[in-house]
């Protein structure tokens, strides 16, 4: 695979990151979709995938968690910490595909938010979760 493979995908700028454990993933990147919504993107590059040659299932989970959270956030000056989060990995999504993250608020209170959403790869849901983070300010 050439590194002309994980370039900015159309569409997308890239995300600053500031979370070590994402940057470690590779670069992210980001869009707002036509209704407003943030969508975020990775590639599944070789060193996130496991022996079967797909996107491994943490690395999945850490991108989904990411993105709950990046949205619950109401500025960069806040965090959010996840307090519950549900998965199911439905297909695989290979080394050197594209995957980009969907993420709905379902609920929000004062200091919660619910939230759900899919992973896509290829056109193909890969990967479906849900939760709850806790608001909290600096």
């Amino acid at each position: 695979m050439t590194s002309q493979n994980f370039s900015t995908p159309e569409g997308y700028e890239n995300i600053t990151q500031s979370e070590d454990h994402i940057a470690h993933i590779g670069q992210g990147f980001y869009k707002r979709n036509e209704t407003g919504d943030l969508v975020m993107a990775f590639w599944v590059m070789p060193e996130n995938g496991n022996s079967g040659g797909v996107a491994h299932g943490g690395m999945l989970m850490s991108i989904a968690d990411y993105c709950l959270c990046s949205v619950a956030m109401e500025s960069k000056e806040n965090y959010a910490a996840t307090i519950s989060f549900r998965s199911e990995f439905v297909a695989p999504a290979k080394v050197g595909s594209l995957v980009e993250i969907f993420t709905t608020i379902t609920k929000e209170t004062r200091s919660l938010t619910f939230g759900n959403g899919y992973i896509k790869s290829n056109g193909e849901i890969v990967f479906n979760f849900s939760g709850i983070v806790k608001k909290i300010k600096k």
